[in-house]
């Protein structure tokens, strides 16, 4: 396991928190970092996905057509 090293203060405040949440400070630390990992993750997929959508040759509305078309043949099939 890692050691980290956290301001006194800042750690007191967080400690406080999560005694409010009625949850261990080390378990809502590391929930907290889990949290920032998956959000940053969110962050970049969203970043690509809207890279690749400027580079689509077809317009979001042409898209959304197209999609509900396909999703309507499916539901006759």
């Amino acid at each position: 396991m890692a050691a980290v090293v956290i301001r006194e203060n800042l750690w007191k405040d967080f400690v406080a928190l999560a005694d409010q949440q009625h949850v261990k400070a080390e378990a809502l630390a590391e929930q907290v970092l889990r949290d920032y990992l998956q959000r940053v993750a969110d962050e970049e997929l969203l970043s690509r996905s809207a890279r690749a959508a400027r580079r689509a040759k077809f317009r979001m509305e042409e898209t959304e057509e197209i999609v509900k078309q396909v999703r309507r043949s499916r539901k006759r099939a």
